[in-house]
């Protein structure tokens, strides 16, 4: 009798263990930890991006409302997904923390995130739970965001890759405009386009490269393999990456040969990007 209440009793703890939800409150800190990053929401005051503060009397021209981690469930699934493709470290090296806001506005335009010049925020919809935008925003937007970091510490990549644009290619003159693109025109693979958001300027276009390699590098291999400009494009974007912190060159070139990204890049010709700088301090200027 007495080993069979035990039995019971053992079966009861592990019923109990197996139905343990973690909180996102949990999920944040455990996140945190592992990646060295302070994820959380709340007073957007706290974490507004110096870039978009109004001044000489102007007001600024980023507005956030607030969110909580408790509606933002599926961001931070979204977010742990895309964490997990980086070299171990890697991430904690280009920023400090990833914050959610809720509804954001850049110059009178929907967004879907940002960044400052240590930190990425990212938006989380409440109301859209339940329908993949938080998790999909969240995981593109890590990637998205991330990568302007990565840009903005690529100045002979970008170079290069200024060169594969159509001669008569112009970029937008504001956020406002690349947000208010009309979409429905689809992008343009020819020209090494994978979005019409990406086709408003380098940056976009760089940050778009960065949501199909770490996202949908399958998608990405395709077109490469398809479209000569995009290989081309591709290969710049490599070597952005593998350049950034020479310490974190082979996790990187262990990813891209995995995912079959690197035997289809294509090095544009004439072009051999090998020069690094440290422009750590150097501030972002265009934002998405």
């Amino acid at each position: 009798m007495k080993n069979k209440a035990f039995v019971f009793f053992s079966f009861l703890l592990f019923l109990n263990a197996c139905s343990y939800i973690e909180s996102e409150t949990e999920q944040a800190e455990r996140l945190g930890k592992t990646y060295q990053l302070d994820i959380k929401a709340g007073d957007t005051r706290l974490f507004f991006p110096e870039q978009f503060a109004g001044i000489n009397g102007k007001p600024p021209t980023l507005e956030m409302k607030s969110t909580s981690l408790e509606d933002s469930y599926e961001s931070l699934d979204g977010i742990e997904a895309a964490l997990t493709t980086y070299p171990q470290g890697f991430v904690t090296e280009v920023i400090d923390a990833i914050y959610l806001s809720g509804p954001m506005l850049m110059e009178g335009a929907e967004a879907g995130g940002t960044y400052s010049s240590n930190s990425i925020i990212l938006v989380n919809i409440s109301d859209q739970n339940g329908t993949y935008f938080n998790f999909e925003n969240s995981l593109k937007g890590v990637h998205h965001e991330l990568s302007s970091l990565i840009y903005i510490r690529s100045p002979f990549v970008i170079f290069a890759w200024q060169a594969l644009l159509p001669k008569e290619w112009e970029p937008v003159s504001s956020n406002y405009e690349a947000l208010t693109q009309d979409r429905n025109t689809g992008p343009d693979y020819e020209n090494g386009f994978l979005s019409t958001y990406g086709k408003t300027n380098i940056e976009n276009d760089f940050n778009i490269f960065a949501e199909f390699a770490f996202s949908e590098p399958e998608k990405l291999r395709d077109l490469a393999a398809k479209y000569p400009t995009i290989a081309k494009k591709l290969s710049l974007f490599i070597t952005a990456y593998k350049q950034v912190l020479p310490e974190y060159q082979q996790g990187f070139e262990d990813y891209f040969t995995r995912t079959g990204l690197s035997d289809i890049a294509v090095e544009p010709e004439n072009v051999e990007v090998t020069i690094q700088l440290d422009l750590s301090s150097v501030k972002p200027q265009i934002i998405h």
